[in-house]
């Protein structure tokens, strides 16, 4: 048992230090925000993807991270501690990599945080927040950039347990809804398009 010191009174415990809070950020452009111009400029080539992860990685306030670069968009997913710091450090990520000026890509740029940024990512991965609305490419387009991260030991368990969640979301959307019938790429809707086109003349 432990003892109350003299007057009954227990004495204040000096505060303990509390653990690390992180945030789930996703910073990211795509074909509603940016011109084409800007982001073509700002995709990530899958040869320039180890080391684009190893630049990430390197960032002060930039704790785990994954890079997800299609042509319609380039998105930044991390986990971070200070979301301020956190944003100026992608920011300058994407602006050195595409060699656009950090200005302008402000005028481009989302973002969101904890759990807007996890329903951003099941959105994404479902293919509701695609061009083609329910697009197939783009869930193993997550998974590739997933994976890449993991290989660049870039993600912990945080990470990997909202990615997984992902790809599952993604999964089961497409089993289980309409959307999966809906045209699959952007490369299928511009067929489809040409041939209703044509068909019209």
């Amino acid at each position: 048992l432990h003892h109350l010191p003299e007057g009954g009174q227990r004495q204040a415990q000096p505060p303990q230090p509390r653990n690390r809070l992180m945030s789930f950020v996703v910073i990211g452009l795509n074909h509603s925000t940016a011109p084409l111009d800007v982001l073509e400029q700002v995709t990530v080539a899958p040869d320039d993807l180890d080391k684009a992860l190893h630049d990430l990685s390197l960032r002060p306030y930039v704790s785990e991270g994954v890079v997800l670069s299609t042509c319609n968009r380039t998105e930044v997913y991390i986990l971070a501690e200070r979301f301020h710091g956190a944003f100026q450090d992608v920011r300058d990520f994407l602006s050195q990599i595409s060699f656009v000026a950090p200005e302008t890509l402000n005028d481009h740029l989302y973002t969101f945080y904890d759990d807007q940024a996890i329903e951003h990512l099941f959105r994404v991965s479902a293919g509701v927040d695609s061009a083609v609305l329910g697009e197939h490419e783009i869930l193993g387009q997550i998974k590739r950039a997933w994976e890449s991260a993991q290989k660049q030991d870039c993600v912990g368990m945080s990470l990997n347990s909202i990615f997984r969640a992902a790809v599952a979301v993604g999964k089961r959307v497409r089993t289980e809804t309409s959307i999966s019938r809906s045209i699959a790429s952007v490369s299928q809707a511009a067929i489809v398009m040409a041939e209703e086109r044509r068909g019209s003349l």
